[in-house]
């Protein structure tokens, strides 16, 4: 059973892309939750970066732009969350925030 499944769409955002990430791993405890990045075809080296850095994330690799509903939509077609984020990657987490929003929401 997993608790929040997070989604991040990215396009050629590599290195805020990799800070958002470490800030969601590092900043979130006392939670399941499952991670997808939904890139959009980037050329910055992003797809690469996550599956090297990042291998717990569940990773899916557009051959196009398909724009950000359509990107989110592939990832909340596989989450298994109870609650579903849908995640900027320019976002980075403090403070156990995640876990304390899904606590609020329970």
């Amino acid at each position: 059973m997993i608790d929040l499944s997070v989604i991040l769409v990215n396009w050629n955002t590599r290195q805020i892309l990799q800070d958002c990430l470490e800030s969601v791993y590092r900043q979130t405890q006392g939670i399941s939750f499952e991670v997808f990045v939904v890139d959009n075809a980037s050329t910055d080296g992003s797809a690469e970066m996550v599956r090297r850095q990042f291998p717990q994330v569940r990773l899916i690799e557009n051959e196009t732009n398909r724009g950000f509903a359509a990107a989110n939509n592939q990832a909340i077609a596989q989450a298994s969350g109870d609650y579903i984020l849908l995640l900027n990657s320019d976002t980075i987490v403090l403070d156990n925030a995640l876990a304390k929003t899904v606590r609020f929401a329970r």
